[in-house]
């Protein structure tokens, strides 16, 4: 009997030993970190700098943008967030670890954070020499004449949400204008990317690939913040479910499809495949990777460019002098909406002030954009670090730090028009398409449509917030915001 239960004891014992020396090994690790790795004398919570699993558990709360915003309100412009990983809200930082470095590789999007969709690059991940290659041919579709020839294209889609708008105003009824911004986004992209929109303005009915585009881009960042963890990868891919998976896989096919069948068209239209086709050449872009492209593409100008509508909207109806100001400048400065052009629209000095300030204060990426120290080692903002240290700058920390802007949480566009109060305002920590080579190609684009719609609606309606969306914000994110609906009663302007 005896013997029997020694078959029992010993594997107990066993089992018993392994985990204590896990656990041993996990502690001794923790104050190794945080007292003799060599970020050890940077600031920051303790617990944060003995494991990553700390910093991921905020990452999952949601709250991670306005946790790091405290953090470096308590710790200064310097946190570390990781036993390897730190947080910077200093300006420096842009040019020092995302720009150009003169006769040195640029410094790396972190591998850990940055998830490929597939195996074939794409200017969201890509080596530095791949990167240049692509971005050269695809920067022809983000060119000012290029713009200018698709001017056209978005008047068409901006005009056609007026008239639903128009529709809905007549019938009475509020609106969530978060959906109708995300349709019309949705659909020019898709015009532009591939020939064809999605209809959703058309039908007024939404597409399927919307909802899966936000999940898909979460799903990914997800799976990236498990990579830190040795051993977790594994257990989040068995955990997640089977409709992600799948939903995944299909994001990937249908983007693929519609670029196979737009690279099939024969057309003269000035969208993005056209002059991609038009100056490819031997040294130009694969097939693969100008469907990996398409992937990028949609998802970068839709899902951001609606979010800023959306927040700035809100802001504006929070700040009624400042809505006014804005209204009264758009409709003194235009005698109908059809004479509202891209061209006129640079020239209104406060609609470009609430553009800027819209996208400082509801950056339409919060959260942490990092890059990885080369094997040498570098300095960033006066101090030695090792290679191999993860370099992070999460727009909302940066942009809302009282160290870079007086007044942090107003809205106030008067900062970028000169007003003495702002005089102090650090501009340059203000890069709301990131920086240096690797910056957003469709930075010129964006800025366009932002002001075609904004202008176009406040020509249009008096917009009033509805009581449901006084609290609209805060809310959460996951590299982009899960913001909830906006729900907004439109008054047709009489004239």
């Amino acid at each position: 009997m005896s013997s029997v239960a020694g078959v029992f004891i010993i594997p107990g014992l066993v089992i018993s030993f392994l985990i204590a020396l896990t656990v041993g090994y996990f502690v001794v690790l923790g104050i190794y970190n945080i007292t003799l790795h060599p970020l050890h004398s940077f600031p920051g919570p303790k617990l944060y700098a003995a494991t990553r699993l700390a910093w991921s558990a905020n990452v999952i709360s949601g709250k991670s943008a306005f946790i790091l915003t405290d953090l470096h309100k308590k710790y200064g412009e310097v946190v570390r967030i990781g036993p390897n990983e730190l947080s910077y809200t200093n300006s420096k930082v842009w040019k020092e670890v995302f720009g150009s470095r003169s006769g040195k590789a640029q410094m790396q999007k972190d591998p850990l954070h940055y998830q490929k969709h597939n195996t074939t690059p794409s200017l969201h991940v890509s080596s530095d020499a791949d990167h240049t290659r692509m971005r050269r041919l695809i920067s022809h579709a983000f060119s000012d004449k290029a713009l200018r020839e698709q001017e056209s294209i978005m008047q068409s889609y901006s005009n056609l949400l007026m008239q639903r708008l128009h529709e809905r105003a007549r019938a009475g009824s509020a609106v969530n204008i978060k959906t109708w911004y995300h349709w019309t986004l949705f659909d020019l992209f898709g015009d532009l990317c591939y020939g064809e929109s999605f209809g959703c303005l058309r039908d007024s009915k939404s597409h399927p690939w919307i909802d899966i585009i936000g999940e898909s881009i979460q799903a990914f960042y997800y799976i990236g913040l498990a990579r830190r963890i040795p051993g977790l990868q594994k257990l989040m891919f068995k955990m997640m479910p089977k409709k992600k998976i799948e939903q995944a896989a299909w994001h990937s096919k249908f983007s693929s499809d519609l670029a196979d069948k737009r690279m099939a068209m024969v057309t003269d239209r000035p969208d993005f495949m056209s002059y991609i086709l038009k100056y490819n050449d031997e040294k130009g872009l694969t097939v693969p990777e100008i469907r990996s492209n398409s992937n990028v593409l949609i998802p970068g100008g839709s899902e951001t460019t609606g979010t800023f509508l959306t927040g700035t909207t809100w802001h504006l109806l929070k700040n009624p002098k400042v809505y006014k100001t804005l209204v009264e400048e758009i409709r003194s400065s235009f005698i109908s909406s059809d004479d509202i052009t891209i061209g006129k629209l640079v020239h209104l000095k406060y609609l470009t002030g609430v553009v800027e300030e819209g996208l400082r204060i509801y950056p339409p990426v919060p959260s942490n954009m990092p890059r990885v120290i080369p094997e040498e080692g570098a300095i960033v903002c006066g101090k030695w670090l090792p290679g191999g240290t993860s370099v992070a700058v999460a727009p909302y920390p940066m942009f809302h730090s009282p160290s870079n802007f007086a007044a942090p949480d107003e809205f106030h566009p008067e900062r970028w028009l000169g007003d003495p109060f702002f005089s102090n305002d650090d501009k340059p920590a203000f890069q709301p398409f990131s920086s240096g080579p690797r910056n957003c190609i469709g930075k010129s684009l964006a800025y366009a449509e932002m002001r075609l719609v904004l202008a176009k609606i406040l020509w249009n309606f008096d917009l009033e917030l509805m009581p449901e969306s006084e609290n609209w914000f805060p809310h959460e994110m996951v590299v982009i915001w899960n913001s909830p609906d906006l729900h907004i009663k439109l008054h047709p302007v009489q004239r």
